[in-house]
């Protein structure tokens, strides 16, 4: 990929987070957070966390995690979980843009995230912050599946090591 297509994919990429922005900037702070809590509510993580505490045995810090997790601090991490994965799908599209895996590579990550965000989507029933966790953890499993099938090399790591082998077949290393 030539530097200036290079930049052109940057430019394009900084353009979708910019319309992303702009898409929020219409909604109140309050209504992303309340996409967060949905989330959260929808995958049960309000429940897991109360569950969490409650096998805390009292005398040893129940109270503590009870007022921690109530706290503002508390509450703004458990919103800003659901708003990170988000954030981080944009990571991966980024990935996969830019990075100098192969076409094949490219395309099951594409794929696994098409996967992951349809059914982050369906789960989450419609919520964005959900089907962009999704499509992140898709990509996840697709780059897990890449490195146990692929030994965890590159292509051009792969293409060294045959290289090598020849030279040495043939005595010259």
């Amino acid at each position: 990929m030539t530097p200036l297509e290079q930049q052109r994919i940057l430019k394009a990429i900084q353009n979708l987070k910019l319309n992303a922005v702009g898409d929020f900037s219409g909604q109140a702070l309050t209504g992303i957070g309340n996409m967060a809590d949905d989330a959260n509510r929808r995958m049960g993580a309000t429940e897991l966390l109360d569950d969490i505490i409650k096998r805390v045995p009292a005398g040893k810090g129940q109270g503590l995690l009870t007022k921690a997790a109530s706290s503002g601090v508390g509450r703004f991490a458990g919103r800003a979980l659901p708003v990170l994965g988000a954030v981080q799908a944009v990571g991966d599209v980024g990935d996969i843009v830019l990075g100098d895996d192969s076409l094949g590579n490219k395309v099951m990550d594409t794929a696994a995230m098409g996967i992951g965000g349809t059914i982050g989507g369906v789960l989450g029933l419609g919520n964005p912050l959900l089907a962009a966790g999704g499509a992140s953890l898709g990509k996840a499993a697709s780059d897990g599946l890449q490195f146990l099938l692929g030994g965890g090399k590159s292509a051009e790591q792969r293409k060294i090591e045959e290289a090598v082998k020849l030279l040495q077949q043939r005595g010259l290393v």
